[in-house]
C-alpha cells in the first residue's frame, strides 16, 4: 500500500520504524475524509504526526494537551472552521467528543 520511499520519507520525518506504527501511518494516509483515533501510549509518534497533518495547508493543525482549560473551547473552533485538531496525552474519551467519534 505503500512505496518504499514514502515509507523513507516518513521514517525520516520522525516515524518510528516498527511494522505497527507504518501501518498506522499507513491508514492515517489514506483515511480519506475519515478522521482516525490513534492510540500511542509511548508518544513515539506524535512528531511524524504533526508533521504529516501540518502539512495540509487547507486545513491547519491545533494541538491541544488532554488537561489544557481551552481544551472545550479548542474542539469547538476546529468543528465550526474545519481545522485539524490533535488530541495528545488523553487517557479516555470525553463524554463532549461522543458525538464527533460517531461520525
Amino acid at each position: 500500500l505503500s512505496s518504499e520511499s514514502e515509507l523513507l520519507r516518513w521514517k525520516g520525518e520522525g516515524l518510528p520504524a516498527d511494522s505497527l506504527s507504518q501501518e498506522n501511518a499507513l491508514v492515517i494516509a489514506h483515511a480519506g475524509a475519515r478522521v482516525p483515533f490513534i492510540i500511542d501510549p509511548a508518544d513515539a509518534a506524535s512528531t511524524w504526526l504533526k508533521s504529516f497533518l501540518a502539512k495540509d495547508a487547507t486545513r491547519p493543525l491545533e494541538v491541544v494537551q488532554a488537561f489544557d482549560p481551552r481544551l472545550v473551547s479548542q474542539v469547538e473552533l476546529a468543528v465550526r472552521f474545519g481545522k485539524t485538531l490533535l488530541l495528545l496525552g488523553m487517557d479516555s474519551l470525553e463524554p463532549m467528543l461522543y458525538p464527533l467519534a460517531r461520525r
